[in-house]
């Protein structure tokens, strides 16, 4: 902060001289700065800034000095007044005061040593831990850090002490009491020296026994009581007998179960359907089946099965045929080949080699303007050399007993000139030619290219065409 500092260096401003207005102008306006809020006289004690303003007051009552604020004589200043209140006060030393007056709560964050009387008009309440010295007038409800050590013993409610509780007890009648040590001691030694109550009474064995009974509430057997002893008879073998009846198939006779049949281990035993879920195992040498349908979920069957060396004997299936001759599908071990002896196999088709001949020799012949024959009895190839007599004409291959010879549609016969084959009609209704085909549909006649018609000719006249039509020359 700057200072006042006198403007008049060459002292114009004296008796005697003229003095202008800029002199005094200077000095007023030193002075102003010297009392600016902000930067004016500072009173600090530094060079300018004058002596620091120690006492405050009207009759400089408030002293202030480097280490306290004081009054100037003693009790005479107040810190703030009932209406006009300081709001905080902080104090890191100690606060020493003739009277304390708290308005409202107080908390005390170490320890609060009183050394006179503590008065709490108000009761105390909460707890209060650690020692409490000194008199305690009104109600304590809490002294565990006491004992009856600590207080004196008052007129009536006396401190125990085993002299006094002995002293307390007395016995009569057949009871005696030391009061010495304290002991009661029973005089008589058993309940017949004891007079017998009107609820409680001794035991005999008549009161016992007279106080049990039984109750047989009914069903089989019987309970019976008499003279302290308990007597249960078992059921009747006709009242057990009663709960047991036989059910379908099942009688029950005296006591007897019964089937209708014997099933002893050596028994034959007949029985109607039966389902057998696990393993049946039969060891007799014959097993009858007098079923009409024999149902099997196995896929194969094993005949023979205890064979274990070398086989010698046929195995196969037999059909009884009644007053017929029986018929037979058997495995000849002698011939290691299966045999059905001089019967017939019919069937739809046959794979396999064939040997030997055929019961019934057949001849392929060739006719029309191929000639030609062949004998075939199934035990070789044949081959048949065909004469054509004529190529003009068509050419016809008889059905062979029911087998249809397949002719290719590119038949061609070798060599050439005479022997080319030509016909002057091709009897077919549906003509390959690779990609292109040409097929005779009820009066029409279609052209198709890889399966999809192109170009149709019906019978009277009229062409159909699915694309464009190109033309050249003259109509």
């Amino acid at each position: 902060m700057a200072g006042y500092t006198r403007q008049d260096t060459a002292n114009n401003i004296a008796n005697g001289n003229v003095i202008d207005a800029d002199d005094f102008d200077a000095e007023y306006n030193a002075i102003e700065a010297g009392f600016n809020a902000s930067t004016g006289h500072a009173h600090d004690g530094t060079a300018g800034e004058g002596a620091p303003i120690t006492k405050v007051g009207p009759a400089q009552d408030l002293v202030v000095s480097g280490t306290s604020v004081t009054p100037k004589t003693t009790n005479t200043l107040d810190l703030g007044t009932a209406a006009t209140q300081y709001k905080n006060a902080f104090f890191d030393g100690t606060v020493d005061t003739d009277a304390l007056t708290v308005s409202a709560n107080a908390t005390v964050g170490g320890n609060l040593d009183v050394t006179g009387v503590i008065t709490a008009t108000g009761g105390v309440t909460g707890d209060i831990t650690g020692n409490i010295t000194g008199n305690v007038t009104g109600t304590v409800s809490d002294v565990s850090n006491h004992d009856t050590d600590d207080i004196s013993e008052g007129s009536t409610n006396q401190y125990f002490t085993t002299a006094r509780a002995r002293s307390s007890v007395s016995a009569t009648g057949s009871l005696s009491y030391n009061s010495g040590t304290g002991v009661i001691s029973f005089t008589q030694g058993d309940t017949d020296t004891v007079a017998e109550g009107t609820t409680n009474l001794y035991y005999t064995d008549a009161r016992a026994e007279a106080a049990i009974s039984v109750t047989d509430a009914g069903g089989d057997g019987s309970l019976t009581y008499s003279a302290g002893a308990i007597t249960y008879t078992g059921p009747s073998a006709t009242e057990t007998r009663a709960h047991f009846s036989g059910g379908t198939g099942v009688s029950i006779t005296d006591g007897v179960v019964a089937i209708g049949q014997a099933v002893g281990t050596t028994s034959n035993v007949t029985f109607n359907n039966t389902v057998v879920n696990g393993n049946l195992t039969v060891n007799g040498t014959t097993t009858t089946v007098n079923t009409e349908t024999l149902n099997l979920a196995d896929n194969q069957i094993v005949l023979n099965s205890n064979e274990t060396g070398t086989p010698t004997q046929n195995g196969g299936i037999e059909i009884e045929r009644g007053t017929a001759a029986n018929k037979t599908l058997v495995w000849n071990e002698a011939d290691d080949k299966w045999t059905v002896g001089s019967e017939t196999f019919v069937a739809g088709t046959f794979e396999g080699v064939l040997s030997g001949t055929l019961a019934t020799p057949r001849t392929i012949a060739l006719s029309g303007d191929v000639s030609g024959s062949a004998s075939f009895d199934g035990g070789s190839n044949v081959t048949i050399s065909a004469t054509v007599a004529d190529d003009s004409h068509n050419h016809v291959i008889s059905n062979i007993d029911g087998l249809q010879t397949e002719i290719d549609t590119k038949a061609e016969l070798a060599g050439s000139g005479s022997q080319a084959f030509s016909a002057s009609t091709l009897n077919a209704t549906t003509v390959d030619l690779g990609e292109w085909t040409v097929t005779q549909s009820g009066t029409d006649l279609k052209f198709a290219y890889n399966g999809i018609n192109r170009m149709k000719l019906d019978s009277s006249g009229n062409l159909t065409v699915e694309g464009n039509i190109t033309a050249y020359g003259s109509a």
